[in-house]
């Protein structure tokens, strides 16, 4: 909850600035002035750790990592909350705690574990006690984003919470966040601070106000929601550069995601124009900065906001690989928590860096995974496209597919960027089981880099993608 007095040390000590308690324009000046200097990762290149399809299972050992960092003491006035990180263990958080009610719910739709719900239960006690409209900064709409921000994360929590157990305990108080969305707003009057860090809240917010709003029947909420979407979007049309700015936690990432979960979500009709405009011009991988990893998380939830607006399959390709990029980061330790930034050690893994990786980048692979299949009338059996063999490979690989009737079959390769690098296949095939190979080679004949690719099938109803790795 309110730990100025601890942040303040941190900003003012020589230590890194890592927390992520509500900023004054002096925080948020200091933190900028020891931000440390670095270029965007190399997502073709970064030490990979091929573990696709165990994207569960590093949900599950994440969701056990937010949870070692609860506050247990129950004569603790912060009992039930969340700790920052693993060296910032006097900093707990409503936003912290907010997240550990979405991921330990989610924890148990997957798996039916009980032993998950002492945590939740006790998560509960701690926002109950420090609700996410009390948070730091007060109401103002030039410098309230804390709280914005913190009932943004309170209504996801607790929409997933009712969702899985059925339970409306907590329904008052979810939405009482709710209504501080609806009746609150940020704007850009204030410092540069808070310029760049109110469109991606708002989105955030308004985003999430959306979906509970559908969630729970309520109109006045949707509409609401739609126009602070409709305020950001107007925001991008007149700056479109922050889709690409990164501040405190926040990225452009997620004022994509919300003007496309707010207002497109109520004026669809208007969507594909306008983010045929403006797709383009999100950042898609953030900078070595203060908190990097969380900039990527809030990337990767935009990319796949994208993906599912415009059916283009490569966006989640690029989507996908920030995901990995981001779960290579327990490689060394492998407890389940990342960092706050590419360059902090192990030893400081973050609670709510992690649960953003929870949320934004394996959530939606969990999803896809377990999603129903084509029944349309008429669709017929999907083709479907295999695992390629071997994965990583040197020299060459074979890639499968499978056709349920006869027809035309595309398979092509595309690099990170998104650009294709070879057509292997392209034309009429008899319905049952076929594989070609890659030798690394762009049409050309040209050797391409080592690094990571992706290979798409697209026949019939089908348009899947998968990824490859390939060393020199």
């Amino acid at each position: 909850m309110r730990k100025l007095l601890a942040v303040a040390a941190i900003l003012l000590s020589a230590a890194p600035l890592h927390a992520t308690p509500y900023w004054t324009d002096e925080d948020a000046e200091l933190a900028r002035s020891g931000q440390p200097a670095g270029e965007r990762p190399d997502l073709t290149s970064f030490p990979f750790r091929d573990t696709g399809s165990d994207y569960l299972g590093d949900f599950l050992t994440s969701a056990w990592f937010i949870a070692s960092l609860q506050e247990s003491d129950t004569t603790s006035a912060d009992y039930g909350g969340i700790k920052e990180a693993e060296h910032l263990l006097n900093i707990i958080q409503t936003d912290n705690t907010s997240e550990s009610i979405w991921v330990f719910s989610r924890y148990y739709e997957l798996t039916a574990d009980a032993n998950i719900l002492p945590y939740l239960d006790a998560s509960w006690t701690y926002v109950l006690n420090h609700p996410a409209y009390d948070e730091e900064g007060g109401p103002m709409p030039a410098t309230g984003y804390y709280r914005y921000y913190n009932c943004g994360w309170a209504v996801r929590a607790g929409m997933k919470y009712e969702q899985v157990f059925g339970d409306m305990t907590y329904k008052v108080y979810v939405d009482s966040c709710a209504t501080y969305l609806a009746t609150s707003t940020l704007n850009l009057n204030g410092s540069t601070f808070n310029q760049r860090v109110n469109p991606p809240v708002l989105a955030w917010g308004g985003g999430n106000l959306r979906a509970y709003a559908a969630f729970a029947g309520n109109a006045t909420w949707s509409s609401q929601a739609a126009n602070k979407g409709s305020r950001v979007k107007g925001w991008v049309e007149a700056d479109s550069t922050i889709l690409g700015t990164e501040e405190w936690a926040m990225s452009g990432g997620a004022v994509m995601w919300g003007v496309l979960e707010s207002y497109f979500d109520a004026n669809p009709g208007e969507e594909a124009a306008w983010v045929a405009t403006y797709a383009a011009q999100m950042d898609t991988v953030a900078d070595v900065g203060l908190f990097d990893n969380a900039w990527q998380g809030w990337y990767a939830l935009g990319l796949k906001a994208l993906e599912q607006s415009t059916g283009d399959p490569l966006w989640g390709v690029r989507h996908l690989a920030l995901t990995d990029y981001l779960r290579a980061f327990d490689d060394t330790d492998q407890d389940g928590g990342i960092m706050g930034r590419a360059t902090d050690l192990d030893t400081e893994d973050q609670a709510w860096v992690t649960a953003y990786l929870e949320f934004m980048g394996i959530e939606p692979l969990l999803l896809e995974a377990v999603a129903a299949p084509d029944v349309r009338p008429g669709a017929g059996p999907a083709a479907s496209l295999l695992a390629n063999r071997p994965n990583p490979f040197v020299a060459a690989t074979t890639v499968p597919f499978r056709l349920p009737q006869a027809g035309r079959a595309v398979v092509e390769i595309f690099d990170i960027a998104g650009r294709r690098v070879a057509r292997l296949a392209d034309g009429i095939r008899p319905a049952g089981e076929h594989a070609v190979s890659w030798n690394g080679q762009d049409d050309r004949g040209h050797r391409v880099p080592a690094g990571i690719y992706f290979y798409r099938l697209q026949a019939g109803t089908t348009d899947e993608t998968r990824r490859m790795v390939l060393l020199r």
